[in-house]
Parts: C-alpha cells; structure tokens; sequence
C-alpha cells in the first residue's frame, strides 16, 4: 500500500510539473507586440489588397494583435496587378490596396478613379538614397525596393542594353517603367524600342528563367530570391523618381472615405504602430519570418532581404508634389495636374 502511494504521489507530482511548464510555453506564445491594456470596442472590419510583397507588414500586424488594439478586425488578401486592386477597391471587395504614389496619382489624373491615400507603409531617407548612388550596386542586399534583373548569362549589363528588349514591369506607366525612360534620356535615347509587359511579381521568375522576357523589374523579397537562384541585378529604376519620403501607400476610394471613416481613421493609427514597431530591432526575427510565409520565398532569402524604413508619419502633399512633373516628363500624362485633396483626414 505503501509503495501504491509513493507512485500515485508520483504522478501527481509530474502532472503539475507538465502543466506549470505547458503554462510558461502557452503565456510564451501569446504574448504579442501589440498589447491593450482595457477592453476595445470593435470600430469595424477592413479587407485590405495588395500584392503578397507587400502584405507582410499587414499580415505581421494582424498577427501581433495591432489592429484588434485599435478596434479593427482586418483581412489581407492578396492582389496580382494594380488594375484587379483598383477594380477591386471600385468594387468594394477591398476597402484599402497598396500600392505606389505614381499609381494612384496616375489613376486620379486619368479620371479612372477617385480616392484618397490613407496611410504609408514606408520610404526613403536622404542617407537610403545616397547609398544607391554611391555603394556597390548589390552589397548583399538590394538598395530599393525594386530592381532591374536579367540571367546572369545575359548580355544586358546597362541601360542602353535595354534597346530592342523585352522587359516585364509591375505596372505599366509605373513608377520603375517612368525611371526607366528618364535613365535613357539620360544617355541621350528619347524614344527607345523596347516593349514593357505588365505581369505581377509572382510570374517574372518563370518568365525570366524560360526565356520569354529578356529583364525584369521584380519586387524584394521575390527580387532576392530571383538573384539568389539565377538572375544578375543591373540597376535600380527607381532611383530616377524617388525622392525623399514615402514609396507605398495604402489608397482607398471616395465612396469608401466616407463609408468607413472611424475605421480608416483607426487603421492609420494601427499602421503607424505597426511601423513604429518594425523600425525596432527585437521585431526583425518575426518579421523576417512572417516575410517567408507571405511571400513564399526561403527563409534564407527572407533573412538576407533589406528591411526597409517603415514610415513613423502620415503622408503629406510636399511628399508627393514632384511626381506629377516626373510622369508629364516621360508622357505619361498630358495637360494640368492639381493634387487636390488627395489626403485622407
């Protein structure tokens, strides 16, 4: 009897021992980034569209509890082109899409779309921009979001190589197709023969690795993964029409503006933590790895890919002011061009 009781006690003791430590491991996992002290009230719910490059920092915010702190219940899916977010914002199938200024600003110029910008995700400083003008073209990681890529067996080594070629594009009359066209005026080519084929990020490894375009202007973390089974960087297109400030944007239509202006209005704040948060060395590991998830691409890319500077403030006119020159200087549109107020408040 005994011996009977020295075992049971035993097993008690095990047991509480396995639930105190399965208790640590569980509080371990739960804990998030973004913490709320008091009870939300839920404000609303936002289904947010952009392509997979750029629905990580969105997906990690949803995951850290950001956007349950300020109210909000939101849903990322996943876009391929500019036009399908468009369409699909027109639509409402999505209340925000991100994309870049020079999309939308394009979109409101040709009368294709009224809207307003709402938040940014992130942007260069002046320090970004002198190091893609003065380092190694690839110091182990791409300098700008985008970048011109050919096989590393091509014969493409500039931008006057360019003559004659096919290369794909995220957007046509884009911000990489525009820096483009102003790099070849720069070398004295005003009207260069080369067709630009608009295909979403996910298609230009295929269509590089099998021969149908000769370059492409692919997005990181997918640019990364491109150089790191097959490809060679050549430039950074973007480079001719960036300047300091924001590069992508979260837009939403007038009809929306109006609609849901409490949550938009909570999703700002939510963005702006959420950035405030990525810009902080102890959430790179998370990110890194939610990256590789979204985007699909190895988790030894995802660590290697440059995280960029997330933007710690909203957007303002002055961010934007020099974009609509640009793309009257390329053609890309004809005539007068007022901002308005393209701002959501």
């Amino acid at each position: 009897m005994r011996r009977f009781r020295e075992i049971c006690a035993s097993f008690v003791i095990l047991a509480i021992t396995i639930t105190a430590t399965n208790t640590a491991v569980s509080d371990t996992q739960i804990t998030l980034a973004c913490e709320s002290s008091a009870p939300v009230t839920e404000i609303g719910r936002l289904t947010i569209g952009a392509s997979i490059q750029n629905l990580p920092s969105v997906e990690w915010g949803i995951r850290q509890g950001c956007f349950k702190k300020y109210g909000l219940t939101v849903k990322s899916a996943p876009v391929a082109t500019f036009p399908l977010g468009l369409a699909g914002l027109i639509s409402k199938s999505y209340d925000l899409y991100g994309t870049t200024p020079v999309n939308f600003l394009k979109a409101i110029a040709d009368g294709t779309f009224k809207g307003k910008i709402v938040a940014s995700k992130y942007g260069y400083t002046a320090p970004e921009l002198e190091r893609v003008k003065q380092e190694p073209l690839y110091p182990g990681e791409l300098l700008m979001g985008t970048a011109l890529i050919v096989k590393k067996s091509s014969n493409i080594f500039s931008y006057k190589d360019l003559v004659g070629k096919k290369i794909a594009i995220l957007s046509f009359q884009g911000a990489d197709h525009a820096g483009i066209l102003l790099a070849m005026r720069e070398l004295g080519i005003r009207n260069p023969k080369i067709e630009f084929l608009a295909m979403s990020n996910t298609q230009m490894s295929d269509v590089l690795k099998n021969g149908d375009v000769d370059a492409v202007v692919s997005a990181d973390p997918i640019a990364s993964q491109i150089i790191h089974d097959f490809g060679r960087l050549v430039a950074y297109p973007g480079i001719y029409m960036q300047e300091i400030g924001t590069a992508f944007v979260f837009i939403t239509s007038e009809e929306t503006s109006k609609e849901k202006t409490l949550a938009l209005r909570a999703f700002q704040k939510a963005n702006l933590e959420i950035n405030r948060l990525l810009n902080k060395p102890e959430n790179e590991a998370s990110y890194r790895k939610t990256l590789s998830e979204v985007s699909k691409v190895s988790q030894e890319v995802a660590n290697k890919v440059r995280i960029t500077v997330f933007s710690e403030n909203n957007v303002t006119i002055s961010q934007l002011a020099y974009l609509p020159s640009r793309l009257k200087k390329v053609g890309f549109y004809k005539g007068r061009f007022e901002l308005g107020p393209v701002l959501f408040r």
